[in-house]
């Protein structure tokens, strides 16, 4: 009756929105805060392969005003010190795509791995330090979401993402998780977001497959539960080439469905540039694509949230950098 009640809600907002023409017609003042406003990219990866200088990400950055970036990895001694406050440091994705590519999808559950073994050893020393503020980018389900030969299938709710839920429990840190909604998944993260109350779990692209009323449902169950929205508009599917429209907003606005989520949970969303793969050069054109064709299309409010509010209060950054 919960997920109804969600689901009728946001239908009604999302009535309400194109009904008035609202999804399409845009407030001025939106439009040109959206052009400048300051933001917070937390999908932002620094490879350590053939990963971009830290050079370029400060260039990269100070091009498109965003003030600061991280959350997922590789971490990098480098862009921590060249980005210092600015950044927000994330460790474990490199050790969960080592155990993948070397032991399969079944290693990633065992948590005397020797990939993973080092890292929660050192991990309580290292949020102590401000090395890191959290864990990601961790792959549990990116099948059909991610790239062919990277894809796996594996339960949420298991032994190494609980240790890592409970190592930022302790400080108060952050999961940042890839996976696509389903039944077990809802299941898995209710438990895990009641069982470790001070860790933010950040659902990367707005968890693929979901529905807005899906990620309204998980809001109003959980505070610690939030997204950031990379890849959900068309960019990312013309890079990848697949001829699909953008999930969240396309070239012709943000979907009155998507906007209405927002404005009902906006202290629930972030953003993200995400330019995995390869696609670096691309990165200009992802800031671009979220201050065009996302931004405007909100609440002059709603945007300062989303863009970098969220993230100071979620990351406690200093808000002056």
């Amino acid at each position: 009756m919960k997920t109804r009640s969600v689901k009728i809600v946001l239908a009604g907002l999302a009535f309400a929105i194109c009904s008035c023409g609202l999804a399409q017609t845009l407030d001025p003042k939106s439009v040109e805060l959206a052009k400048t406003v300051p933001i917070a990219d937390i999908h932002s990866h620094t490879y350590i392969l053939n990963g971009p200088a830290s050079a370029d990400v400060v260039k990269r950055m100070g091009t498109n005003n965003v003030r600061w970036a991280g959350g997922v990895g590789d971490l990098r001694g480098d862009i921590a010190d060249a980005l210092k406050g600015r950044h927000i440091p994330a460790a474990g994705q490199r050790e969960f795509a080592e155990t993948f590519i070397r032991q399969g999808p079944s290693a990633l559950v065992q948590t005397e791995n020797v990939y993973f073994r080092d890292l929660f050893r050192d991990a309580h020393d290292m949020f102590a330090k401000g090395i890191i503020k959290g864990f990601g980018e961790l792959h549990t389900n990116n099948n059909p979401s991610g790239p062919p030969a990277f894809r796996r299938t594996i339960k949420t709710d298991n032994p190494v993402i609980r240790k890592f839920y409970g190592i930022a429990n302790e400080f108060g840190g952050f999961v940042q998780l890839h996976t696509q909604h389903n039944a077990e998944f809802t299941e898995d993260i209710l438990r895990l977001s009641a069982d470790f109350p001070n860790t933010t779990t950040i659902l990367s692209h707005c968890l693929p497959l979901a529905q807005p009323e899906d990620l309204a449902y998980l809001f109003k169950q959980r505070k610690n539960i939030v997204c950031e929205m990379s890849a959900t508009g068309e960019l990312h599917n013309r890079l990848a080439r697949v001829n699909r429209p953008g999930r969240a907003y396309s070239a012709s606005g943000l979907r009155p469905r998507w906007k209405a989520l927002i404005e009902a949970f906006p202290d629930r969303v972030m953003l993200g540039s995400d330019t995995c793969c390869g696609w670096d050069a691309h990165y200009d054109e992802a800031i671009t694509e979220i201050r065009t064709n996302f931004l405007p299309y909100l609440r002059s409010d709603v945007i300062e949230q989303v863009a970098y509010k969220n993230a100071i209060r979620i990351f406690k950054l200093d808000p002056e950098m």
